[in-house]
């Protein structure tokens, strides 16, 4: 029994904080989309409504699908010349049919992103890794000194 929650803690100790390390992400803004806004003919946007873009000369291969924003608008990056067809469906039968002709495929620049939150994550982990030991130590410390005592007292 003893061994087996010795394991455990070695275990845990070991694998958990691994999973506390942040897998790598790297966030960054592109320029240069092709977007469309939708709204109803009062003005108001259609918030949330699936898009569908298909790639040029396609009606059966979607190049992206997604929704609007709250503000009836979606962004995509066409990659390829052509005419585009955006499909837009609220779920309620409104909607419409947009089509956007592209004669420069968009070109992608990046921008730095902040990665400071990742480091102090990476910190926390270290010394939560460094307690665990000194924890294990301890208990192995005290769990020493009560069989000394216990064999004293026999």
């Amino acid at each position: 029994m003893n061994k087996l929650f010795l394991t455990i803690i070695v275990f845990t100790i070991f694998i958990f904080p691994l999973s506390l390390f942040p897998h790598g992400v790297d966030i960054s803004m592109i320029n240069g989309g092709t977007g469309i806004e939708a709204k109803y003919g009062s003005g108001d946007p259609i918030s949330y409504a699936e898009v569908i873009v298909y790639f040029p000369e396609s009606d059966d291969e979607p190049f992206q699908s997604g929704v609007t924003d709250r503000n009836g608008r979606f962004l995509f990056f066409p990659d390829v010349d052509g005419k585009w067809k955006v499909v837009v469906n609220d779920g309620t039968g409104h909607g419409g049919i947009f089509y956007i002709t592209v004669k420069d495929a968009v070109s992608v620049q990046d921008k730095t992103t902040d990665k400071s939150a990742g480091r102090g994550i990476n910190i926390l982990s270290g010394i939560m890794v460094i307690f665990g030991f000194t924890g294990i130590l301890f208990f192995l410390l005290a769990r020493r000194e009560r069989k000394g005592r216990g064999n004293a007292h026999s």
